[in-house]
């Protein structure tokens, strides 16, 4: 196992160079472990988040944060005004000039009208299949209430 990990990070250093090592070790250890996800707060361009969404056929499928709430808001693990109290207390603290609506926008794009692969629309569609989530009606829920505030 330790062998495949080495190897690994042979391969994606060239992606990060020596300055980004911790993303390196975090991406090799996630593929090594089979991991299905890799939750990371580096979604900086050439990021991990930003590098796997772009490596075809990956194993891992990076999330962001806001993609983290947003499935737990599809979930019902939390409503509209604590997603929303979520997502703007995360970019406060990090600095982020974001929008809930751009977010959400981008959701759709990734997982609907345009994913990097089809495994990501299979992924969407088999998590909601799996959790009876009627992800349509969810979306327009949300997209509501953020009009509304």
């Amino acid at each position: 196992m330790h062998n495949v990990f080495l190897q690994l990070v042979k391969e994606h250093i060239i992606l990060f160079g020596n300055g980004d090592l911790g993303e390196v070790y975090a991406i090799a250890m996630a593929k090594t472990l089979s991991c299905i996800c890799l939750v990371t707060d580096d979604i900086k361009e050439r990021g991990p988040h930003y590098t796997l969404m772009r490596i075809p056929d990956s194993e891992v499928m990076p999330f962001a944060f806001f993609e983290l709430l947003l499935l737990d808001f599809f979930e019902g693990k939390m409503g509209e005004k604590k997603l929303i109290d979520a997502f703007s207390s995360v970019c406060t603290v990090a600095g982020f000039d974001w929008t809930d609506q751009l977010k959400l926008k981008g959701f759709i794009r990734r997982f609907w009208k345009d994913p990097y692969s089809e495994s990501e629309k299979a992924w969407i569609k088999g998590f909601c299949t799996d959790k009876k989530i009627n992800i349509k009606a969810r979306i327009q829920q949300l997209w509501e209430y953020i009009s509304k505030h």
